[in-house]
C-alpha cells in the first residue's frame, strides 16, 4: 500500500490576469477541462504513479485498492513578497467531489494539518530550517475503476488577506489492482 503525493501548483498571478469571475465559496468558477485549466493548473506526483498528463490539469494516476492519495496545492509566488505592494497569492484546496460511476472508489478526503520542516539556503551555504504547518487533504483508495473528481480552491491576497476568488477543476484516478 503506497502513499500518492500530488502537488496542486495554481498559477494564481496568470490566473488573476484573466479577470475570470471569482466565484463564491459554494459556487466556485469552473477552469474547464483540458487546455483550458492546463493554463492555470499543473498536477505532479511521483513519477512511478503518472499514468498521463503529468504536470497538467488533468493528471491521471494509477492507483491500487489500499493506496492512500494525499494532495497539497501551491502557488509558485506563495510568500515571496518583495514589495509590500506587490501581489503574493496563496491558495486553500477545499470541496472534494465524485460522482457517478467511481463514487464509491474513494473515500471522501479529511483534512490533516501537521507541523513540517522545510530546508532553504542561507548567506554561508549551509541549509537552515523553517517550521511551518502543512495541510494535505487524504483519502483511501477502496475498489477498482476510474474516478473523476473535482477540487475547488480559493484564493487569497498574501497582502490583504482577502479572498479574490474560487475556482475549480477536474482530474482522474486509475484505480487498476
Amino acid at each position: 500500500m503506497a502513499t500518492i503525493d500530488i502537488l496542486c501548483v495554481i498559477d494564481t498571478n496568470g490566473l488573476m490576469q484573466q479577470n475570470l469571475n471569482p466565484g463564491t465559496l459554494q459556487a466556485p468558477t469552473s477552469l474547464g477541462s483540458y487546455s483550458n485549466s492546463d493554463t492555470f493548473v499543473f498536477m505532479i506526483c511521483d513519477g512511478q504513479y503518472a499514468n498521463t498528463d503529468q504536470g497538467k490539469s488533468e493528471l491521471i494516476i494509477n492507483a491500487s485498492v489500499g493506496d492512500t492519495v494525499r494532495w497539497t496545492i501551491t502557488d509558485p509566488s506563495t510568500g515571496l513578497l518583495t514589495d509590500q505592494t506587490a501581489h503574493s497569492y496563496s491558495c486553500i484546496l477545499y470541496n472534494f467531489a465524485s460522482a457517478g460511476p467511481g463514487t464509491g472508489q474513494i473515500t471522501q478526503p479529511i483534512l490533516v494539518t501537521q507541523p513540517a520542516v522545510m530546508y532553504y539556503n542561507s548567506s554561508d551555504n549551509q541549509p537552515s530550517a523553517a517550521a511551518y504547518m502543512c495541510s494535505a487533504w487524504t483519502a483511501s483508495i477502496l475498489e477498482i475503476g476510474t474516478v473523476q473528481y473535482s477540487w475547488s480552491f480559493q484564493v487569497i491576497d498574501c497582502v490583504s488577506g482577502s479572498t479574490v476568488g474560487y475556482y475549480s477543476w477536474d482530474p482522474f484516478i486509475n484505480i487498476t489492482t
